[in-house]
């Protein structure tokens, strides 16, 4: 491969003094110190993510910290107290999909008249649907709380204020209030909501900006929890909830919408991904089953959400209804369950299918692009024939393999272009776009991951202009391996796993370690072949003594026996292979 490297070098004294203050390992505290993590404080906080701390007191900021959360917690009381009907209204992917399902288990719990709804990704697109509030205010409800969208639906929060509805002839005039609660970036002019709740307002003084809807909304029922205790609300005939228990679809919502798993994102997967297998929520046992037996597992990773649970859930969002993995989640009838798994599991098939079919012409149209132009440093691709409920994730793909900031735009009959945008270099993608904005119908999103409506006669100014943006960030787009620490092979030992271990969960932002290691003798290699295809290598590797094993998937260098080779790699114990207790997973390998 032609990757280059880069491997960091930690400050001896700082990683010796974490090492005797902390009393862990000179590699573990080489590890933290490389990632910036070098007071006793910082390092104190990232290997204790636990929900409480030692004096007792809860290791969560105060969810009052967030602007708005005093005027969302009385308005939502208020609806409780006067019986007033509230709906819970959620996005059609993961994160929307778990967050209404824990907040209207939450108020369902607690007495409120609730109800949930979440959108149909064709039919009403992206955001809040006037026509769907409208709908849910002919059936009683008064009180709207948002959540994973909102944050720019200013017309719609606008016209829901004065709602005619006619009812026998007649002409009632209702209002209907919002509380948002929201994490996509805010624009310069907000909704005239009650109140609105997303750690990146202006003035907002939460400490961690970059919770998903889901952890939004766990702080929203702490803060309802908490004043309602002070009410002494909780007498017996209504239990208090216990909110522990929704940690489960938090760490999958965060997750599955790539948060960085950092600060309080780190101590809610943590501890979420504990209560994934200790979990009594029916419908998520239901997805954790495989072949009619339910999947035992002692501990769950990030991994198994992100390939297991979260396709899943977002499978129905994408090419089936949102409210089906939903009503999943908060249903407790066992025969409706299992009619609601199968339907998510015939829609994440479908998606399969559909994304596969998707991502190979998208893959084609991507390369004549680069073919015609090798300076291109953007690619915008499109077509009719794409299904909408796939472009998101062959936008991350096409990112992936271009190595470049990429739009995926979906195009109606109508000629209305429904867009997804990724990308894996340090680009702000919601800054791109608003300078992209005269060529836009509506866009919103992250740094990382954006959305946009578009007129399809304006893809090719929107194009244009997406290019000359990016050109403007100093980006390489070559692919790069950065390595954590350059060690030696006689440092790995069982040790190093535990410390490893220590470091989880691992994801955005705080990614499985990467280590070099220079000038190693290759002593045997073994070729094999692939359970779903693929050539693969293992390699006997030595220095100094020391003898490792090595595996490198889909291997892409012609090694031979007595070669001397630098390798990047990854460390992790060895569960196939009697004589070896480690193995090393390789990422790129180069003759020395």
């Amino acid at each position: 491969m032609n990757y280059s490297w880069n491997a960091k070098n930690p400050d001896i004294k700082k990683a010796e003094s974490l090492s005797s203050e902390l009393q862990i390992s000179p590699f573990l505290s080489k590890l933290l110190v490389n990632r910036d993590i070098s007071s006793h404080e910082e390092a104190y906080e990232f290997l204790n993510p636990y929900l409480k701390k030692n004096d007792g007191s809860l290791n969560l900021p105060n969810p009052f910290l967030l602007k708005g959360m005093e005027e969302s917690v009385q308005r939502i009381i208020q609806a409780i107290e006067r019986v007033e009907k509230i709906a819970v209204y959620g996005d059609f992917d993961c994160d929307g999909i778990t967050s209404t399902a824990i907040l209207y288990n939450f108020l369902n719990k607690i007495g409120a008249n609730v109800v949930s709804y979440n959108p149909d990704r064709i039919k009403e697109g992206y955001g809040i649907n006037f026509d769907s509030i409208k709908n849910l205010a002919s059936g009683g409800v008064r009180l709207i709380v948002s959540t994973d969208c909102g944050i720019s639906e200013n017309e719609v929060v606008r016209k829901s204020k004065k709602i005619e509805l006619k009812r026998e002839g007649n002409v009632e005039v209702v209002n209907v209030d919002f509380v948002i609660t929201d994490h996509h970036n805010v624009p310069d002019i907000t909704p005239d909501a009650v109140s609105i709740i997303n750690p990146k307002q202006q003035e907002c003084h939460y400490p961690f900006k970059e919770m998903c809807a889901a952890g939004v909304i766990f702080n929203l029922m702490m803060g309802i929890r908490k004043k309602l205790r002070e009410k002494k609300y909780f007498n017996g005939l209504i239990d208090e909830p216990n909110l522990k228990r929704d940690l489960d679809l938090v760490a999958i919502g965060t997750i599955a919408d790539s948060m960085p798993l950092t600060g309080v994102n780190r101590i809610f997967v943590y501890n979420g991904l504990k209560e994934i297998r200790n979990t009594q929520k029916k419908g998520l046992l239901a997805l954790l089953k495989k072949n009619k037996k339910e999947v035992s597992k002692k501990k769950y990773s990030v991994r198994d959400v992100s390939f297991q649970l979260a396709p899943k859930i977002n499978a129905a969002g994408r090419v089936g209804s949102a409210s089906d993995a939903v009503q999943l989640l908060i249903e407790n009838d066992q025969n409706k369950i299992d009619l609601l798994a199968a339907t998510l599991e015939r829609n994440n098939i479908d998606r399969q299918k559909k994304q596969g079919q998707v991502l190979k012409e998208a893959i084609t149209m991507g390369q004549e692009v680069i073919k015609d132009n090798q300076d291109k440093r953007s690619l915008v691709l499109y077509s009719p024939k794409w299904h909408s409920g796939v472009i998101g994730i062959v936008a991350s793909r096409i990112s992936e393999e271009f190595n470049r900031p990429c739009a995926i735009i979906s195009i109606d009959k109508d000629g209305l272009g429904k867009g997804s945008l990724r990308t894996k270099n340090s680009i702000n993608l919601y800054k791109i776009l608003k300078e992209c904005e005269p060529y836009l119908i509506q866009y919103g999103g992250h740094e990382a991951a954006a959305g946009i409506t578009i007129n399809s006669n304006e893809i090719g100014n929107f194009d244009n202009q997406f290019e000359d943006s990016i050109k403007n960030y100093n980006y390489e787009s070559n692919k790069t391996i950065d390595a954590d620490m350059e060690i030696e092979l006689d440092e790995i030992q069982l040790s190093s796993i535990d410390d490893l271990n220590k470091m989880e969960p691992f994801g955005r932002e705080n990614p499985n370690p990467v280590f070099l290691t220079r000038r190693i003798n290759v002593k045997d290699k073994t070729e094999f072949q692939g359970k779903k295809g693929g050539k693969h290598l293992e390699i006997i590797m030595e220095k100094k003594g020391t003898e490792q094993r090595g595996v490198w998937f889909n291997f892409a260098s012609d090694i031979q026996i007595g070669d001397t080779v630098d390798i990047i790699y990854k460390i992790q114990k060895d569960t196939y292979n009697n004589k070896y207790k480690i193995v090393l997973l390789i990422d790129d390998l180069r003759p020395t």
